[in-house]
């Protein structure tokens, strides 16, 4: 079971179409482990309808309706993403055929060729492959255990855990929870001791460490 969750703003802008293909993702991620949040995006779809439902249609032209929809497959990337398991049982995406990652992954998550940051932290980017801009999407992997050192955002921070779990300043999390930080937050993520921690990070900006961590700044630039 899952206990943290995007917030209702956030949950809307998903259900309106109205987030980017990175934040979209997350957030399909963290449906697929939890029943609440998918009943929570079910009603809010029903909600939609009903709204339309009593809006006086305008008078339009002949091709408008033709135009619109060209118009949604264009700037509509959630479709896709969007999880099909509104009443089952929580999914776990790591395991799952219904897994809104695998569209975006070479190969399966076992095989998976990471990149090593530290002795103790490792990336698979998800950027290049997913073709988007002004956002940073990876995996990341970090041993039981280890540590990642004190840090604050230059934009917002998604992560959906995706096995194990860890800890930060404000709370402990595990699979499925999906935590928000932006650049109101300073934390140091521990990954639990139990087992290594899996995560999809969905950042807008770069991370910013604090403290003697600073000199790592310049590394952390965009190109």
């Amino acid at each position: 079971m899952t206990h943290w969750h995007p917030d209702d703003m956030t949950l809307m802008n998903y259900v309106a179409g109205s987030i980017s293909e990175p934040e979209a993702l997350a957030i399909a991620t963290h449906l697929g482990f939890c029943h609440e949040c998918r009943t929570h995006v079910k009603n809010l779809n029903h909600l939609g309808g009903a709204l339309l439902d009593t809006i006086k249609p305008a008078s339009i032209e002949n091709n408008a309706f033709d135009a619109l929809m060209a118009t949604l497959e264009l700037h509509h990337p959630t479709t896709s993403l969007s999880t099909t398991a509104d009443e089952e049982d929580d999914i776990n995406p790591m395991t799952s055929t219904n897994n809104p990652l695998e569209k975006y992954l070479p190969a399966p998550m076992e095989e998976l060729q990471w990149h090593k940051q530290t002795k103790e932290i490792s990336k698979f980017n998800l950027s290049e492959l997913m073709n988007v801009k002004g956002f940073q999407v990876a995996l990341q992997k970090i041993k039981a255990g280890a540590r990642v050192p004190t840090h604050t955002h230059n934009g917002f921070e998604y992560t959906v855990i995706l096995r194990g779990g860890f800890s930060d300043e404000l709370g402990v999390y595990h699979a499925g929870d999906f935590i928000a930080r932006d650049t109101t937050h300073i934390h140091s993520p521990t990954a639990l001791q139990n087992e290594d921690c899996i995560c999809l990070t969905v950042l807008s900006g770069p991370l910013k460490f604090v403290g003697w961590y600073r000199v790592l700044n310049p590394f952390m630039r965009w190109s």
